[in-house]
């Protein structure tokens, strides 16, 4: 049986050592995941939103974003580096300015934020394989591999990580032979831009 999301009316941040937010305290029992409970903070939530951009042309859905994250708007500064936060918008409505996103899990295997995380890992290896030419096509694996390595790396040594730093480490990812040379960016903009006028057609 499918359970449900659980969206707490407000949480308590503190800022890290790494100048991120994470989740110190719910008002309602909420599940944890191993790598801890983070938060995007309006710069990164407008940063990742506007990055996801050039996704669209591809096959990636706004709304998958939107439910991925609970809205939530400051309330008060309990002492510095520490924040309450409200629930601001449900899940899928206009995000607005000024908002913090908390990532949505059910449990270990039910999540619309580790949905959102699939989704992206197979959308950046499609978008790959399309401006460049590599000496084998880049697959889904290679990239997830890398990243429960770098998950595994921090979590066995005391660390955590951000949400911001995982989807961000998505979209900047690239297999080890990428030279990251103007000419393939000048593919990538040549791609996009042909995928623009296929839609338009």
């Amino acid at each position: 049986m499918e359970k449900s999301i659980i969206l707490p009316q407000w949480i308590v941040v503190r800022l890290g050592n790494d100048m991120n937010w994470w989740v110190e305290k719910t008002s309602d029992e909420i599940f944890w995941p191993r790598e801890g409970l983070s938060v995007l903070d309006p710069r990164q939530f407008r940063d990742i939103a506007e990055r996801l951009g050039e996704y669209y042309a591809i096959g990636f859905q706004r709304m998958t974003f939107a439910k991925a994250f609970a809205l939530f708007t400051a309330e008060s500064e309990l002492d510095e580096g520490r924040l309450r936060l409200k629930i601001a918008l449900q899940p899928g409505e206009d995000a607005g300015d000024k908002l913090f996103a908390l990532p949505l899990f059910v449990d270990d295997e039910q999540s619309t934020y580790r949905d959102l995380v699939d989704n992206l890992i197979g959308l950046r290896v499609k978008l790959l394989n399309k401006m460049h030419h590599y000496a084998h096509v880049v697959d889904d694996l290679e990239l997830e591999e890398e990243l429960v390595a770098k998950l595994n790396d921090r979590y066995f040594n005391g660390g955590s990580l951000h949400c911001y730093d995982e989807i961000n480490e998505i979209l900047s990812w690239s297999p080890a032979e990428w030279d990251g040379s103007d000419e393939a960016d000048d593919k990538l903009r040549a791609v996009q831009e042909e995928d623009e006028k296929e839609e338009q057609s």
